[in-house]
């Protein structure tokens, strides 16, 4: 009498990590180098991106004024 295993692991197998040896130190390099380029990028995308916000609430603020201003006249000309 055969009893299938019921131990075996059916999931499917998972890439393989690149362990400390197959990264040379001038790999490493390459790496920290890629990683330092990128967090620059996101630095100056950000200060972009905190400037076009305060450009967008600046137009709000304003067209609010203007907005405020045109009312402010229509009710002067009807009185």
């Amino acid at each position: 009498m055969t009893i299938a295993s019921s131990t075996k692991d059916t999931t499917p197998a998972c890439r393989r990590r690149i362990t400390a040896n197959a990264i040379t130190p001038t790999g490493n390099t390459a790496l920290l180098q890629s990683a330092e380029q990128i967090r620059d990028d996101l630095r100056n995308s950000l200060v972009q991106v905190n400037s076009l916000i305060r450009e967008v609430k600046a137009q709000r603020r304003q067209d609010r004024l203007l907005q405020s201003t045109m009312d402010s006249l229509r009710k002067l000309s009807l009185a």
